[in-house]
């Protein structure tokens, strides 16, 4: 087997694993305790409360998850989206190398340019 295949082999198993992870979730899982102080002066803390938060357009996003049923989903997703997020960055890799291989395949590496992924270049 050749280069090419172990990476189109490589790549469809690193697909098949995304497509197979179900649903996910960013952020995290967080204890929170809450601390009072009561009339007499005494201070009292309560918890742990468990929160999850996330970014929403580069702001950060609490909840407070009030059923402790509900953590092991919230933790198994969350779990999820960082699995994907590893094996997004394989696929990138293997994409990559097979762009490479194509490329030497056409008579040697060109030079390229980077990719601005649509977005228009400002022009000095």
């Amino acid at each position: 087997m050749d280069t090419t295949e172990k990476l189109l082999e490589r790549r469809s198993r690193l697909l098949k694993t995304i497509a197979a992870l179900g649903p996910m979730r960013r952020g995290s899982l967080t204890p929170q305790f809450v601390e009072r102080v009561g009339k007499d002066g005494k201070k009292s803390r309560r918890g742990p409360y468990t929160l999850y938060s996330f970014k929403d357009k580069g702001k950060t996003v609490s909840r407070r998850i009030r059923e402790r049923d509900e953590e092991t989903p919230y933790r198994e997703q969350i779990e999820a989206f960082r699995r994907y997020q590893c094996l997004a960055s394989e696929l990138v890799d293997v994409a990559q190398r097979l762009a490479d291989v194509a490329i030497a395949r056409q008579g040697g590496v060109k030079k390229l340019r980077g990719h601005d992924c649509g977005r228009d270049r400002k022009r000095d």
